[in-house]
């Protein structure tokens, strides 16, 4: 006895073809979007190139907050708030020396090799006045004025570095989350 039915491989091969096709095309557009004729190029973007200067992060920072007011307690207050945002500030807070009288928000005094963390402690005291000391060592010293209300709060810091295009430099490398281009 033989089958009435026969098989026909072609429209089974045709449509295998025609999915194959298809899926390269799919593909290649894939993996090849945005580099066609009248696609414009986009360059990847880089995490520094809207970033003019670098400052360390909190924790690469050590503090010494004074008083130089009449006021008490303020200083213990401003230290309480830079430890809570990152900073180092082994030393309690104290009065400035005697006899000395700041008029403004604060001054802020450094030595050369603390100029970067002297800058960023700038943003948590607006208005603070820089004063560059011949001083080796690395802590900043933070002296409380007359016109001192209290330590900007974290987002106000982060808002004005991101105004003024400033990073902070993390204390260990961060994987980057962007993709490869």
């Amino acid at each position: 006895m033989a089958s009435t039915l026969t098989r026909r491989p072609l429209p089974a091969l045709v449509s295998l073809v025609a999915l194959l096709l298809l899926t390269s095309l799919v593909w290649w557009r894939v993996l090849h979007r945005g580099s066609g004729a009248g696609a414009e190029a986009t360059p990847c973007p880089s995490p520094t190139t809207s970033v003019s200067e670098t400052l360390p992060a909190q924790e690469q920072v050590t503090v010494q907050v004074l008083n130089a007011t009449s006021r008490t307690g303020i200083a213990g207050k401003a230290r309480t708030a830079l430890t809570a945002d990152g900073f180092k500030s082994p030393r309690p807070a104290t009065n400035d020396r005697p006899r000395v009288r700041v008029r403004g928000v604060a001054e802020i005094r450094y030595g050369p090799s603390a100029a970067q963390g002297a800058k960023l402690l700038a943003y948590y005291f607006p208005g603070a006045k820089l004063v560059p000391t011949a001083s080796k060592v690395t802590t900043v010293v933070v002296s409380l004025g007359d016109k001192y209300k209290r330590v900007a709060t974290p987002e106000s810091v982060t808002a004005a570095l991101t105004k003024d295009h400033v990073a902070l430099k993390s204390a260990e490398p961060q994987p980057s989350s962007s993709p490869s281009c």
